[in-house]
This record gives structure tokens, sequence and C-alpha cells, in this order.
């Protein structure tokens, strides 16, 4: 079914396209060719951004979506059920927060900060739950946060800091290296776990998993910090442009 309504959008966006008639075939006189030196002279806060992205996202897609369940259910004694409603919980946060987060950075023009913030929450998030032996509701608020504010954050920056010419390079090129660590951190984190004989009767198990994905996010974070710092050196610019 929702599929089907996905496919029913896509023709009401092509009709509604169609309408508006053919683009100005002077639109695109503006735009520069690809090439590597175009992709080189980015800047260091886009390379920032797109380390920040490669991480943030292997971590958060592969523990939420791929090892949680069992996670919560080896490693804290959850039942499927009960793991499977917490883990919904921070997709059902992320359809009303990630537009207000949205609102408040267009509010407030300060991306990089709020950036740097939620990265931050994603490394506290993990270690909550690794250490913790009680109630998971802490590191689930945190990592929904995390999972509605950097995505609110980080597409719209890419365009404030990437030339317009090349903003489709910028963002096709975020996407590939985004899918390519997701794909690795599965993975990585799927062999530390059979390494290390992961499973109910052995729950010490999954903590190589925790600590990659501690680790994976903490420099994350980092670059957060480094896109945060490139943004206070240039800070005439950041109050021009809002980031």
């Amino acid at each position: 079914m929702l599929a089907a309504i996905s496919v029913a959008a896509t023709a009401i966006y092509w009709w509604i396209d169609h309408r508006r008639g053919h683009a100005d075939p002077n639109a695109g006189a503006d735009a520069k060719p690809i090439s590597l030196r175009g992709i080189r002279n980015f800047g260091a806060a886009y390379w920032y951004l797109l380390v920040l992205c490669v991480l943030w996202y292997s971590v958060i897609f592969a523990f939420r979506s791929t090892f949680s369940i069992k996670y919560f259910q080896h490693a804290h004694g959850l039942t499927l059920a009960a793991a499977g409603s917490i883990n919904a919980w921070v997709f059902l946060a992320a359809l009303f927060a990630t537009p207000a987060f949205g609102w408040l950075c267009d509010r407030i023009g300060r991306y990089a900060p709020m950036l740097a913030f939620g990265a931050l929450l994603l490394p506290i998030a993990i270690a909550s739950m690794a250490l913790s032996h009680g109630t998971l509701w802490v590191g689930t608020v945190l990592i929904g946060i995390s999972f509605s504010l950097v995505p609110a954050v980080m597409w719209p920056l890419t365009a404030k800091i990437v030339p317009e010419a090349y903003l489709g390079t910028a963002l096709g090129l975020m996407w590939v290296v985004q899918n390519a660590g997701m794909a690795g951190a599965n993975l990585v984190a799927g062999w530390l776990n059979d390494a290390y004989g992961a499973s109910a009767q052995n729950p010490a198990g999954y903590d190589p998993m925790m600590w990659y994905f501690f680790l994976s996010s903490a420099l994350g974070f980092a670059f957060a910090m480094m896109l945060w710092r490139v943004a206070g050196r240039r800070h005439h610019e950041a109050a021009t442009h809002g980031w």
C-alpha cells in the first residue's frame, strides 16, 4: 500500500511539473561543468560535513535498523514486542521533530552549533545504553533528538557551503559515501558480534559492537566541531549566509 502511494505521489509530481511547461533553455547557462578540480575546491567545511554524514548515518542506521532489536532483547532482557516498540518511537518522533528543528534553525540561523549538538547526542546515547542496566528511555530520547536534529540541519547546510553550480554533485557524493558507510558499518558490527559470540547467553559479546558505534559517533562529533570551528573563522560569511 505504501509503495502504491509512493508511485501515485510520483505521478502527481510529474503531472504538476508537466503543467508548468518546458524549462527555460537559458536556465542552465550559468552552470559549470563537473570536474575533479571543482570538487577539490568545495572547501574544508564541506569535507568535514561529508565525513560527519558518513559516520553519523552509519551508526544510527546500522544500530537502530539492524542490531538494536536483538541487542535490546539479549543485553537488556526486553521482549520482542517491547524492543520493537521502543525502537519505533525514534522514527515516530522524527515525523514531528525534524520539521520543527528545521524551522528553528531557519529562525536562529545557527546551523553549525546545532549540528554539533545533535552529533554529540549520539555517542552519549550509545554510551547510556551500553553502560546502563536499567531503563533504555534516556538513550532512546537522545537518539530520537539526534535523529531529528542532524538531518534537519545537515542537508540545508550543504546548500549553504557549496556553490550552487556544484550542489547536485555535492549532494550526490554525500549520498554515495553515506550508503557505502552504512553498508560497511553493518558488516563490521555483524563481524564483531560473530567474533565475540554475542547472544542471549553471552550479552557481553555485544560490547565490542557498542564500542565500535560509540567511537564512530564520537569521531563524527569531532568532525562536527571542526566544521563549527571553520564557521567561527568565517564569522562574517556565516552571518551573511546564516550558518
